[in-house]
């Protein structure tokens, strides 16, 4: 395995999702006592609905267990990976269903939604998700946790493979417009911002991600993921799998 991938293996996705969402409240409460808000990516799908609920209870359980302090002036900032360029209150989108996921540890939470086509175009919403994460997270700092889920062709976020200019590029959010999953419009945070994170959690679960998987960890070196890896050489990236190998 490449020296950046580590594998984390357990035969229940639940618990795959209860040990990322641990790591990932840990990472946030650290940096509230650095002073600093927390920034996390997460993703879409069934497992990005899984994570947001565990994220949930787990910021709730750390509030009890911390007290009054817990309630400083500090923020939890959630940035989605990718997102359907649909109208804000459609159903479809992913935001929509993970904001609602948060139902117990919201005063916390500040979501950074991506635009909607009755505010901007396509460009315009990539450019403006762009500037806001450029201004809120900073160019030069690293997300506390980044959480994505690998399509069975290999695709992380809205970053598919073959698709050489959007994986080359340096941009912090991108305008897509050509998914092969539908729809063909989204906006998805660029794979060079994604990797500038202090922790990369991939969930590949489920079988039928085990050809990319076994691809990806036999040096294939074309997919998002390990282009991932060639931006951010130092970051650890978990390879999250129900999937034995």
């Amino acid at each position: 395995m490449n020296q950046n991938y580590q594998r984390l293996f357990d035969p229940s996705a639940e618990q795959l999702v209860t040990l990322v969402a641990d790591r990932t409240v840990a990472a946030i409460l650290h940096s509230w006592r650095e002073g600093r808000d927390s920034h996390i990516v997460i993703t879409g799908g069934r497992t990005g609905l899984a994570i947001a609920q565990a994220l949930d209870v787990g910021l709730f359980r750390a509030s009890s267990e911390r007290g009054s302090d817990f309630s400083a002036d500090r923020r939890v900032h959630i940035w989605f990976s990718d997102e359907r360029f649909l109208s804000t209150d459609d159903s479809d989108r992913s935001d929509t269903t993970l904001i609602a996921a948060f139902t117990r540890s919201r005063e916390w939470i500040t979501f950074e939604r991506v635009g909607a086509p009755e505010l901007t175009d396509l460009d315009g919403a990539a450019r403006a998700y762009a500037a806001a994460l450029d201004q809120s997270v900073g160019e030069d700092r690293r997300f506390d946790s980044v959480i994505v889920s690998m399509g069975e062709d290999g695709h992380i976020a809205s970053l598919f493979p073959g698709h050489d200019d959007e994986l080359n590029s340096t941009n912090s959010a991108l305008a897509i417009d050509n998914s092969p999953k539908p729809p063909a419009m989204r906006v998805s945070i660029g794979v060079a911002r994604l990797a500038r994170a202090s922790a990369i959690y991939i969930f590949a679960v489920g079988e039928s991600k085990k050809a990319a998987l076994t691809e990806l960890l036999d040096g294939g070196h074309r997919s998002p993921i390990s282009m991932l890896r060639k931006n951010s050489p130092a970051t650890q990236i978990y390879i999250t799998t129900d999937i034995k190998l």
